[in-house]
C-alpha cells in the first residue's frame, strides 16, 4: 500500500504494510488528525497540503502546535526509513551476513571482520585446493574444463568480496546520498519516477538473488546422484593437505564446499544487484531533473536563474554520484567481464563433451544444470548491459529535453543558459566501463 504523508510544510511517500497503516492509524487519531490526513495515492484527491494549512492550527496553542510537529516530523523521519527499506532492503540483509554492507570499516570495528567468514569459506575450500590441483590434472582436458569452471566462479565472488569491503567508505557515501534523495523529492512525479524505480530495483534484486541461489542446492543434488559413478567424492575437485576420504575430515569437506558455495551465490548475486541499483536510481535522479527542465518555461526571470542554478548543481551531483559508482567497480567489472567469457567457454566445451557412460540415464540433468548455470551467467551481464545502457540514454537525453522545453518563450540571455547543461549531456554522457575499455550496452551484450 503507498501512502503519503503531509505534515505542515513537507511531504513525504513511503511503502509501508499492512501493520503499519495500523500503526499510523493508531498514532495519528484524535488530536493528530489536525495535523495529518492519510490518503491512497492509487486514488485521485485534492492538494492535502491545503487542507493541512486551513484547518485551523492557528487556534491551537503554540506549545501545542510545535511539539505536534515534532513528533510527527520524528515519526515521518522513521517511516521514511521503511521506504530505504523497500529499495534495497533485500540486498542489506544478504551483505550484513556476509559483512559486506557499506559502511567505513576501522580496525578496532568487529563488524568490519565479519568478512573473514566467507572470504576464508572460499579461499580455503573452493579457489586454493582447485588451484592446487590443477598441475596435477592438466593432462585430462575434461578435469582441466570443470576445474576452471568451477574455480573462475569462485574466484570471481571472492574478488567482488574484496573489491566491495574495500570500498565500503565511498559505498555508505552512496547510500546517504540515496537518503537524502528520497527526503528531499519536492513533487508528485518525482515521488513517483522514484517509486517505480525502487519496485524495479527490488524485482531484480530478489529476481536475480533466487536464480543464482538455485543453482547450489542444483549443484548440490546433482553431485550427490553422480558421485558413486565418479572418482571424485566431493563437491568440488581439489587438493587438500589432509585426508579427505576418512571420516569426519569427509564430511566437515564437504560441508565447507556447499558453505563456500553458498556463500559464492549470495556475493556474486547481492554485488551484481547492489551496484545496478545504485546505477537504476541515478537513472531516476536523472529523469527527475529532465522533469525540471521540461517546467523551467513557467518560471519568472528571477525565479528561472534560481531553478537553472538547482539544475546544473543537480546535474554535477547525479554525475559525481555515477562517477563515484564507476571509479570503484569498473577493475571488477573488467574481469568479471573477462572471467564470464571464460566461464560460458567452459560450459559450452563441458555440455558438448559430456557423454553418458555409466549414468546416461541422469545426463538430461547435467546437461539442464549447465545450461540453468550459463542462464545465470548470461543474465548478470545482461543486468549489466541493461543499466549500463539506460544510463547513457537517461545523461544523453537530457541534452533533448533542455531543446524541446519551450526555450523559445524564454528571454535570449536565458534560453542561452540552456546551452551549458545541454553541451554538457552531449560532451560526457555517463557511461558504466569495464576496466575504461568498453560501455555496458545492449549493442556489447549483443556482440
Amino acid at each position: 500500500m503507498m501512502l503519503q504523508y503531509y505534515c505542515v510544510g513537507k511531504r513525504l511517500t513511503f511503502e509501508v504494510s499492512f501493520m503499519d497503516k495500523k500503526l499510523i492509524s493508531r498514532y495519528f487519531s484524535h488530536e493528530n488528525l489536525d495535523f495529518i490526513k492519510v490518503t491512497d495515492t492509487l486514488k485521485s484527491s485534492i492538494d492535502i497540503a491545503e487542507e493541512v494549512y486551513d484547518c485551523e492550527w492557528y487556534n491551537l496553542p503554540p506549545e501545542i502546535t510545535k511539539n505536534r510537529n515534532l513528533k510527527l516530523e520524528t515519526y515521518c523521519r522513521q517511516i521514511l526509513l521503511v521506504h530505504l527499506n523497500y529499495q534495497f532492503g533485500w540486498n542489506r540483509y544478504i551483505m550484513k551476513y556476509m559483512g559486506i554492507w557499506p559502511e567505513e570499516r576501522k580496525w578496532n570495528k568487529p563488524s568490519s571482520y565479519i568478512v573473514l567468514l566467507p572470504f576464508l569459506s572460499l579461499l580455503c575450500f573452493a579457489c586454493a585446493p582447485q588451484t592446487i590441483n590443477l598441475p596435477f590434472i592438466v593432462h585430462d582436458l575434461n578435469l582441466v574444463a570443470e576445474n576452471l569452471s568451477n574455480n573462475t566462479t569462485f574466484t570471481l565472488s571472492l574478488m567482488k568480496t574484496l573489491a566491495f569491503w574495500m570500498n565500503g567508505k565511498p559505498l555508505k557515501s552512496l547510500l546517504t546520498c540515496i537518503a537524502n534523495d528520497w527526503a528531499t523529492v519536492e513533487t508528485k512525479i518525482g515521488r513517483e519516477t522514484m517509486v517505480n524505480i525502487a519496485r524495479i530495483t527490488r524485482k531484480i534484486m530478489i529476481g536475480c538473488s533466487m536464480m543464482c541461489q538455485l543453482v547450489v542446492p542444483f549443484y548440490v543434488i546433482l553431485r550427490l546422484i553422480f558421485i558413486e559413478y565418479d572418482d571424485n567424492k566431493m563437491f568440488v575437485r581439489g587438493y587438500y593437505p589432509y585426508d579427505t576420504t576418512v571420516s569426519p575430515n569427509y564430511e566437515l569437506t564437504m560441508i565447507s564446499q556447499a558453505i563456500a558455495a553458498a556463500y559464492s551465490a549470495s556475493v556474486y548475486s547481492s554485488v551484481d544487484t547492489f551496484i545496478a541499483m545504485l546505477i537504476l536510481h541515478a537513472c531516476g535522479q536523472i529523469s527527475n531533473l529532465k522533469n525540471d527542465l521540461r517546467e523551467i518555461h513557467s518560471h519568472d526571470k528571477i525565479d528561472l536563474q534560481t531553478k537553472l542554478k538547482k539544475i546544473v548543481q543537480k546535474h554535477n551531483y547525479i554525475n559525481r554520484f555515477a562517477e563515484t559508482v564507476e571509479d570503484c567497480f569498473n577493475i571488477m567489472l573488467l574481469i568479471q567481464m573477462f572471467g564470464c567469457t571464460v566461464l560460458l567457454c567452459f560450459q559450452a566445451f563441458q555440455t558438448i563433451m559430456s557423454d553418458g557412460g555409466k549414468n546416461e540415464q541422469y545426463m538430461i540433468f547435467q546437461i539442464t544444470y549447465m545450461c540453468y548455470y550459463v542462464v545465470c551467467t548470461m543474465m548478470q551481464m545482461l543486468l549489466y548491459c541493461y543499466v549500463g545502457e539506460r544510463l547513457t540514454f537517461e545523461s544523453t537525453d537530457i541534452a533533448e529535453t533542455a531543446y524541446h522545453c519551450e526555450w523559445y518563450n524564454l528571454s535570449p540571455e536565458a534560453a542561452r543558459l540552456l546551452l551549458i547543461i545541454m553541451c554538457r549531456a552531449r560532451a560526457s554522457p555517463l557511461k558504466i566501463t569495464a576496466g575504461k575499455f568498453c560501455s555496458f550496452t545492449i549493442l556489447l551484450y549483443s556482440q
